[in-house]
Order: C-alpha cells, then sequence, then structure tokens
C-alpha cells in the first residue's frame, strides 16, 4: 500500500521554518506562526495536523533561532515533533546565505483500540518504539534576497523502521514580483521527494492587492502526471488571506483532492492560519516583505 507520510500544508510560504530550519532569523523581525489543517473532509481517519513556529534574529544578524513543533494524526497514528531551529546567517550584499540545523524529538504512537484485525494480537499492529520520544536532527540551506529566495532541506534525517518513516527531501523557491502600484505577484513552488515516490510539487501565485489582502490558486501534483490524478494524488486549490494590522495576519486555504477518477469536491481540505510579526518600531523600512 502506498500512502500520505509527511504532513502537508497548502500555505507553506508562511510555514518555511517546520520544513527548513535555516529560514529561523530570515527576517528583521520576530515572527510566530500557526496552523490547523483538516484534510479530506468527511473522510473516516482522515489527516488532523497543527504546527507552529517561533523564530528571531540575534542582535547580531547573524545568528537566527527558533522553535518549530508538528502534530499530526492520521486514522490510528499520531506523530508529535517538537525542535530547535538555529541558522547562520552570511551576508552577501543584498542577498543572504542562510545555513541551518533542527535539533528535536520525535514520538509516534499508534491507537490499537480502533483496529480490528483478523488475528487478535496481530504482531504486525505491534510497534516497538510507541509512546517514546526519539532524537533526531535536520539540516536546510537558505538564500533570499529583498524579491525572491530559495531553499532547500532535510528536516528530519533519521528514519523509523518500525514506524516505516522515511527520510524526506524538499525544496522551495518563490519571489515577488511588482504588477502595479496596487497589485503584486507572488509565485512559488515547493517540491518534494522520499524513496519510492515520484517528485510532487505545490505550485502556487498568490495576487497580493494593496499590501493587505492577497488570494490565488494552487495545484498540487507529481513531476510525473503534471495535473492531479487518482494514482499520485494531489488536486487544486485556493489561498487567501489578509494583513489585519502590522502585527497579525490570517489565513486560509481551500483544497480538492483527487481520491477518486475526477477530483472530488465531498472529501476537501480546509486549512487556516495565523501569523504574528513583532516588528520594531525604529524599523522604516523591512529588509523583505512579510508576504514571504
Amino acid at each position: 500500500m502506498n500512502g500520505q507520510q509527511e504532513v502537508i500544508f497548502s500555505q507553506y510560504m508562511f510555514n518555511h521554518q517546520s520544513i527548513n530550519p535555516a529560514y529561523s532569523g530570515s527576517k528583521e523581525y520576530t515572527n510566530f506562526t500557526l496552523l490547523h489543517r483538516s484534510q479530506w473532509l468527511n473522510f473516516e481517519g482522515a489527516p488532523q495536523s497543527q504546527a507552529f513556529t517561533f523564530n528571531h534574529k540575534m542582535t547580531s544578524k547573524k545568528i537566527g533561532f527558533g522553535l518549530s513543533g508538528v502534530n499530526d494524526k492520521i486514522g490510528p497514528m499520531t506523530s508529535a515533533r517538537v525542535a530547535l531551529d538555529l541558522a547562520y546567517h552570511l551576508a552577501f550584499k543584498k542577498a543572504f546565505l542562510s545555513v541551518g540545523i533542527k535539533i528535536g524529538v520525535v514520538n509516534y504512537d499508534f491507537d490499537q483500540s480502533i483496529i480490528r484485525t483478523t488475528t487478535i494480537g496481530d504482531n504486525s499492529f505491534v510497534f516497538d518504539d510507541e509512546g517514546t520520544f526519539k532524537s533526531n536532527i535536520g539540516f536546510g540551506l537558505y538564500y533570499h534576497r529583498p524579491r525572491w529566495y530559495a531553499g532547500i532541506s532535510i528536516p528530519w534525517f533519521i528514519e523509523n523502521e518500525s514506524f516505516n518513516i522515511q527520510r524526506h527531501y524538499f525544496g522551495i523557491i518563490g519571489g515577488l514580483l511588482n504588477i502595479s502600484q496596487d497589485l503584486k505577484l507572488k509565485p512559488s513552488i515547493l517540491i518534494k521527494h522520499t524513496s519510492g515516490a515520484p517528485f510532487g510539487y505545490d505550485f502556487s501565485t498568490i495576487m497580493l492587492f494593496k499590501d493587505n489582502f492577497w488570494i490565488g490558486p494552487q495545484l498540487r501534483s507529481t513531476f510525473t502526471s503534471v495535473l492531479p490524478r487518482s494514482k499520485f494524488g494531489g488536486g487544486f486549490g485556493i489561498i487567501a488571506g489578509i494583513h489585519l494590522n502590522k502585527t497579525l495576519s490570517l489565513g486560509y486555504s481551500f483544497n480538492t483532492s483527487s481520491l477518486g477518477k475526477y477530483i472530488n469536491v465531498n472529501h476537501a481540505s480546509h486549512e487556516i492560519m495565523m501569523r504574528f510579526d513583532l516588528i520594531p518600531a525604529v524599523k522604516n523600512i523591512l529588509r523583505s516583505p512579510r508576504i514571504f
């Protein structure tokens, strides 16, 4: 059987740090982000995922640090991860190259009470590492300029054979284009890969109006099929959000899923995002836009 392993967030452009520790401290201000995702609504055992990130740049402007965590439940399996993210930022005129490490613990739990096996006490559903905390480490590179960014990362190096958890690889690139005085375009793509699966991607194009409100389409698929298909999953979606003030931003995404022969809107996914940007009052010009 093939199935989803790593947590998927449609608003990945606001959640870099979860998959790439080198993002920590890449902004001139402190940032705190919360995400909740309900995937495949009305589908029994569907994923429910939450994530949080916090990051801050030290006064030296070379060291960034933060905390990140993810809680993910899929059917009987629950995984929880908490990590300390550290990054060192090298300056090149208006560009920065960041090197980051993620140091944390991972916990996997399996609820056997909701599994009914043909053989009572089937050892296939008994896991040695169940309920224990295992240390893990990740790595990332992040390059950013005032108007675009790119990064590669491996959030967790150590695999878990008991739960068959594999190492995942991520690449991300995006930018901000001025269309007019009131309209900006923010395209981005997240590339995902793990052993035994085709390269997947999330492609989004967000339109930003007057630096306050954004909306745009999203496509999730694989490079093998290009467009979403039931064999490889994926779907279409839309992302929207608003800066309520200089500190607080809210976001929402709606995604369809290709669980069957056609795109299935009855098992759509919903995601909400809340972001706090603690911008110092002395900063008149931000080195990079808040939309990243």
